[in-house]
This record gives C-alpha cells, structure tokens and sequence, in this order.
C-alpha cells in the first residue's frame, strides 16, 4: 500500500487539512470491501477506483463526517482511493450548515450535493491524473468561499486553540476567556466544530498520538504526554477510536491490509 498526503494551495489552506492518495498493488493484493473510519476530527469527501491506471474505472464517491467513533461500511471493491480532508468548522463555510450535522456521517456525495455532486463526480471520473483530480477539487472548494456561508470567528478561534494544545486545554477557563456561558459556548462549539468541547478535545488529543507514534519508540511515553493518566485509560479511548487496540492498530498497516 502506498499513501500520500497533498497540501492544499495557500487559499484553502485554512480551510482544508490535505488532499490524500492511497493505492494498493493490484496484481498482488485482494481488493477492499470495507471502508474503514476511525475517529477524527476532519471530515473527508474521497473517491474510489478500481487501480490507479488512466483507464481504471471510477466505482463510488462519498462522504465521511467526523466523528469519535470507529466504523467500518461495505462498498464496492477498490484499490485506488483520492480524498480531501477538511477542518469541521469549514462546514458551515463550505456548505452553509451546522458542522453537526454531518457527526459520525457517511452517505454517497450526490446525495449529500445533490447535482453538484454528480457534476463533481463527472469531472473527477474523466480528470486523466492525480494532479488533475486534485486540481478539480482545489477548483470547487475555492469556488465554495466566494458563496454565502455561515462563520463564527469566536468559535472558529476556540476550535483551534483546543488543536493547538493537542486536546488538553481546560474547558471552563476557555469558555470564560471568550465571554461566554458555558452553556453558549457549547452550543456555539458543537455547530462549528460537530463535537462537544470535551469529546472534540478528546479526538484531538487521540490525533495527536497518532501523530507522534512514528517518531518515538515509546507509546507509553506519548500517552503521558497528551494527558492520558494511565495505560488502560489510554487503551479504552484507542479502541473507541480505532476499533483496536494500540498493537493490532499499527500492525495493520505492517501487514498492509
């Protein structure tokens, strides 16, 4: 299997976390049945193909909402996947609805866009390379920022202090600091962001280890760090998210399934 992640130009770049591209070898390994989803606080619209040859054959499109629960959906048989990762509070930017309503989603892109999806669909399916795919997709969302959509700046801040402090910033000192109840700034923070503040922190602080996990030897070591008291604390909240326990997680990608 091989994956690669693609920045997003300077007027996305706040919008979009990147544009990614996993492809297994086709002579030597089974097709996927299976869509993984493990928890995250991106939302992500990815395409699907057979290979990742010119002519290969464009199977399904969909998107996945952000979420603090592992799943795993039946699709079509690929190889060949192109996604783009987006920040939850882009939601309401992009689409002009609450990022909530996409918690924990995942549905087929036409039914999500409707007409834009199936012209987005067209064009991703005829588009003859990875760059050119990108590029289309860098195109539509850019073209998403110049329409009407919702925001809040305040919110939009609070979000990216809690990322920021990898998950591990108080709660109730931030929703002071920013002038507001505890009860506003939780609603306020669930339409931008999809999560609670608590479980969104959550989410951040699992990224985070997953993040650092490739630069140390000691998993152990980075729980402690991102804030986790003890190992089976640290255990319990990998298998809400992955579905695994931390050994069998990263032995998949070992074994490339």
């Amino acid at each position: 299997m091989e994956y690669n992640l693609i920045p997003p130009c300077k007027e996305l770049e706040s919008h979009i976390s990147h544009f990614w591209v996993c492809t297994w070898d086709t002579p030597l390994e089974k097709p996927n049945t299976t869509y993984y989803v493990v928890g995250s606080s991106l939302s992500e619209i990815v395409f699907a193909f057979n290979g990742n040859e010119k002519n290969s054959s464009f199977l399904f499109s969909a998107i996945q909402g952000h979420t603090h629960l592992a799943n795993q959906y039946p699709v079509d048989e690929f190889h060949h996947l192109i996604g783009v990762a987006f920040y939850s509070y882009a939601i309401p930017n992009f689409f002009n609805i609450p990022a909530s309503e996409l918690n924990e989603k995942f549905m087929p892109l036409n039914t999500f866009l409707g007409k834009e999806g199936i012209l987005l669909n067209e064009k991703i399916e005829t588009a003859s390379s990875t760059k050119e795919r990108i590029d289309v997709l860098s195109e539509y969302f850019k073209s998403l920022l110049n329409q009407p959509k919702m925001e809040d700046p305040l919110i939009t801040k609070a979000i990216k202090a809690i990322k920021n402090g990898n998950g591990n910033l108080k709660i109730e000192p931030l929703a002071y600091d920013f002038g507001l109840s505890q009860k506003q700034f939780n609603r306020r923070f669930k339409q931008y962001s999809g999560f609670n503040p608590k479980t969104y922190s959550r989410v951040i602080r699992f990224e985070s280890v997953i993040k650092q996990h490739p630069t140390s030897s000691s998993l152990t070591e980075i729980a402690h760090e991102n804030g986790y008291f003890d190992q089976a604390h640290f255990n319990n909240e990998f298998k809400l998210f992955t579905g695994f326990n931390p050994k069998d997680f990263w032995s998949l990608s070992d074994d490339d399934i």
